[in-house]
């Protein structure tokens, strides 16, 4: 206000209307900001910033999503281009010389450009899928001019077996092992150490021929996406468990995503080895939204096995079953990597995942999607309709339901 009177008693002087310095000094008064206009910018400027942030988010979302699709329509040719070579799949689990934990990762190699890491296996005669150091023939390990041992191929990070929205598969460390964030569908059935069984597609030890799927491929689960377990964070025991004195034992967080934890030792009664009494319910109430919940619970959290080994068969690194929803509680009946498991695919998409099915196709499947409702009292079975509606039946390869026109 004072300045703005200023400038009227100097418009009503003749003298100073042609002085310089009157209008240097009513331009600078006449033009300056007051606390109003700044607070009125400032304002805009939020409001402009709230209506961007969110599209930008969701545009990087769909980029992210759009890359993921990518990378499992490339699985999918690769699954196809091995059928068309040999006529059948590849078997999820098998041998030789490696504890017969080979996955179907290895079979699909020379399909998306990796050959060399496929030679490389084959030449060291498949050794076991969790050795971290390159070895020749014989097993002995191959070193480098300075002397040292030199990371072997299972180190190898292979770019189409990673998500680019999961950050876990990105980290890298000396001599860590492949991630994975894509694994194979066993079906709607809880697979065990040995069991050389599932209703899905992929079989440990058998190898299927697109003949064999009687449900159709356009039915028929392939693959999903699962998120890695991030490896700098340990994996997480109660020392009741361990049986130790608090040695190596993380401090819990409140909070502990399922996305790429395992919840395990869920059997209170004497372990059951028949994989159809298994405990769903409780499995199911371990979570909450994204996140484990319950002091139980959370003290008993596997965070280092999911999608952590690209080439190992065994199910805590790289299947997936259709029991539990995506997005779902992941639990294991024990405390070791090869405990009878429940794995729903898992991703950072914001409403469900990405399945590759066996006809090359990629869908997003919601969390919402049918999954027979409430597990009190359901069991798995080996034959007939799977009583996890219409997910349990998209992961069976002769459940015989018809599941297109019902996906959501």
């Amino acid at each position: 206000m004072i300045g703005r009177d200023f400038c009227r008693i100097l418009e009503s002087n003749i003298f100073f209307q042609k002085t310089i310095k009157y209008g240097v000094i009513c331009k600078v008064k006449q033009n300056a900001l007051t606390i109003v206009d700044l607070i009125v910018g400032i304002v805009i400027v939020a409001v402009i910033t709230g209506l961007i942030f969110p599209s930008l988010q969701a545009t990087r979302e769909s980029a992210r999503r759009t890359a993921c699709v990518n990378q499992l329509k490339r699985l999918g040719v690769a699954l196809k281009q091995y059928h068309d070579v040999h006529n059948v799949l590849p078997s999820h689990k098998f041998g030789p010389g490696s504890n017969d934990r080979i996955s179907a990762f290895t079979m699909l190699l020379a399909h998306v450009g990796y050959e060399s890491v496929y030679n490389e296996i084959a030449e060291a005669k498949w050794q076991v899928p969790w050795r971290k150091e390159k070895v020749d023939s014989k097993g002995k390990p191959v070193l480098d001019t300075n002397e040292k041992q030199i990371p072997g191929p299972y180190c190898t990070m292979i770019p189409e077996f990673l998500c680019p929205t999961d950050p876990a598969g990105f980290e890298r460390v000396p001599f860590m092992l492949g991630y994975n964030n894509y694994v194979f569908s066993h079906g709607d059935w809880i697979t065990g150490q040995n069991e050389k069984f599932s209703r899905g597609v992929f079989v440990p030890g058998v190898w299927y021929s697109l003949d064999n799927i009687v449900d159709g491929i356009s039915n028929t689960l392939a693959m999903s996406e699962r998120c890695a377990a991030p490896q700098r964070d340990p994996q997480i025991y109660s020392p009741e468990i361990r049986n130790v004195k608090n040695i190596g034992i993380q401090e819990v967080p409140e909070r502990i995503s399922n996305k790429g934890g395992v919840r395990l030792d869920m059997m209170k009664e004497p372990i059951s080895e028949d994989i159809t009494k298994q405990n769903l319910k409780l499995c199911w109430e371990t979570v909450k939204g994204d996140y484990f919940i319950g002091d139980e619970n959370i003290a008993r959290i596997n965070r280092s096995w999911a999608g952590g080994r690209w080439a190992d068969g065994q199910h805590f690194f790289t299947i997936t079953n259709t029991i539990m929803p995506p997005n779902g509680a992941s639990c294991a009946t024990r405390t070791n990597d090869q405990s009878p498991l429940l794995a729903p695919p898992t991703s950072y998409h914001l409403t469900g995942v990405n399945v590759l099915m066996l006809d090359g196709q990629v869908r997003f499947i919601s969390n919402n999607i049918d999954y027979g409702g409430d597990y009190t009292g359901k069991t798995c079975v080996k034959e007939g309709q799977s009583p996890f509606g219409i997910w349990g039946a998209l992961g069976s390869i002769a459940d015989t339901k018809p599941v297109n026109a019902e996906i959501k």
